[in-house]
Formats: structure tokens, C-alpha cells, sequence
């Protein structure tokens, strides 16, 4: 194994730990650690492939293979675990990226987390020791992909951690068959996690009555999505696939006419304004 930032587990002790500015933060539930182990490392895939319903040898292999998740670990890429009363509850795996000459920002490639109304505070765990461990590797972003007709997702990336979105990609990862995308186009928005902005050191004190809420202000555009999409797909496959198709219309459109996302609303809608216009926040 190589040499590793020194994070360790981030556990729920009742002081949390300091952020980029010596905040204290919130208890954040499980403990998360990094994962090196081959028994860790294997459990890991068996969560992501159940959280992808990945049922076959092939889509688990377009998940993520045990064997890819041992060989970035043992490169000093970013694998790393919840663990709840023991149990691995969640886990999340970045590798570093490159812009210029060396590799200056992590690229998370995938999260997951079992039985989430189960586990609330997991996901929020493992960004927040994501973030811990890219600040100590000297990385100031991190970056990562996610559906916009998830829209959970999408107000998590938002509302939760601050995030924001630099493009909308159509079918990014071209076609794949993994259990949750089967038959599905993958257009994606790429996600810029800036670690060190006011707003993400807000989301992560994650203080009552932050202004999370993107507001719809006059000059504003809405897109809504479904409110569960997975869930229509397999109540209407027919429907679920025109969803998508006018989202990306809708999307593509508006961010050619220089409209940027700006973050979702109380009601979980995307809100986009014009360049160049300052956006409002409500708790």
C-alpha cells in the first residue's frame, strides 16, 4: 500500500470534527474509514452492486469489480466506508483527476448507500470525509457525476453539501447495463465541489435555517423532474424514457442560452438563471 492522507475514521463523537477553518462539525452518525482490507474491500462491492441491483456477473462488472476497487486502493485512491454498529452501511471510491500537468482535483466515481431511509447521515458522512481527505491531499475541489432525473440526488449535491454544476453531458457513459441503467441513456451534470467556498463550509456546519434553497426569483427557469424515477421506470418504462428526453431538451437549451444552475427549491426543482445574475438562497 502506499502512503495516505492521515484521516482517519470519522466517527459520531458528540464535538465532531474541525473544519478548513477549525468549525466544529455536526455529529455525523457512522464511523467512516478508509477501506484497505481485502475482506473490506470485497464487502464494499457486494453493498454497490446490491445498491445498483445488480443481479448478474455483467452488470456487476460495469458497477465496479472487487478487483478495481482493491487495485485503487492499493494506488492511494480515495476508497472509503460507513460503518453503523459494525456494519458497512455505505461506500464511496474517488481517483484522482488532471486538468494541467499533474493531478490537481478527485474525481468521485461512485457512492452508495444501503437501505438510505435506513441510514440517514450516511451519505453526508462520507462526503464530509471525502472532503477532509482531498483538503489533506492539497486538492481544493472535487468533482463527480449524477443523473438530473434523480432528483434526490440532485437536492443532496445541492442543498446538502453546496455543490455546484459546471455542464449537462449527454449519455456520458455511453451505454451500460449495471442493474439501475439497464436500456437508459446516462446523460449526466457534472458536479464542481468547491471545498473551500463560504457556501460548502456552510453545508458542512450544516447549522438550522441555512439558506439551502435555490430561490425562484424573477428571471428565474424551472425544469422539474420526476419525483421518483426509478419508480416510474418500472411503473412506465415509455413514460420514464420521454422524461428524459425532455429534460435534456429543456436543459441543453437553457445552458446554451447562458443559463446556469444555480440549485433546487423547497419543491425539488432545478432553478437556472440568466449569467450573470446573482441567485438567492432560503432556509
Amino acid at each position: 500500500m502506499v502512503d495516505r492522507p492521515s484521516v482517519g475514521g470519522v466517527s459520531a463523537d458528540s464535538a465532531g470534527s474541525p473544519d478548513s477553518r477549525g468549525h466544529r462539525l455536526p455529529d455525523p452518525g457512522p464511523e467512516v474509514i478508509m477501506l484497505e482490507t481485502g475482506d473490506q474491500l470485497d464487502s464494499a462491492a457486494k453493498l454497490l452492486w446490491a445498491v445498483w441491483d445488480a443481479a448478474t456477473d455483467a452488470e456487476r462488472s460495469e458497477v465496479i469489480s472487487a478487483s478495481m476497487l482493491r487495485t485503487l486502493a492499493h494506488a492511494g485512491n480515495y476508497v472509503a466506508g460507513a460503518y453503523l454498529d459494525g456494519e458497512l452501511v455505505g461506500c464511496t471510491v474517488g481517483l484522482f483527476g488532471r486538468r494541467g500537468k499533474g493531478a490537481d482535483y478527485l474525481h468521485s466515481h461512485i457512492t452508495g448507500v444501503h437501505q438510505p431511509e435506513r441510514n440517514r447521515g450516511t451519505g453526508f458522512a462520507l462526503k464530509r470525509h471525502q472532503r477532509l481527505w482531498a483538503l489533506e491531499c492539497g486538492y481544493d475541489t472535487v468533482t463527480w457525476t449524477f443523473d438530473p432525473l434523480v432528483s434526490r440526488n440532485g437536492y443532496f449535491n445541492f442543498c446538502k453539501l453546496g455543490a455546484t454544476v459546471s455542464e449537462y453531458v449527454k449519455d456520458f457513459y455511453g451505454q451500460i447495463n449495471d442493474g439501475a441503467n439497464n436500456g437508459d441513456h446516462t446523460d449526466r451534470l457534472i458536479v464542481n465541489w468547491s471545498l473551500r467556498s463560504e457556501r460548502v463550509e456552510q453545508a458542512m456546519r450544516d447549522e438550522p435555517g441555512w439558506p439551502k434553497h435555490a430561490r425562484v426569483v424573477p428571471g428565474a427557469e424551472v425544469v422539474a423532474v420526476p419525483k421518483d424515477i426509478r419508480a416510474l421506470r418500472d411503473a412506465d418504462p415509455r413514460r420514464a424514457s420521454a422524461a428524459r428526453l425532455e429534460t435534456r431538451e429543456r436543459f441543453l437549451r437553457l445552458l446554451d442560452a447562458g443559463y446556469q444552475i444555480v440549485g433546487m427549491s423547497r419543491g425539488h426543482d432545478y432553478v437556472l438563471l440568466p449569467a450573470g445574475m446573482t441567485p438567492e438562497y432560503e432556509s
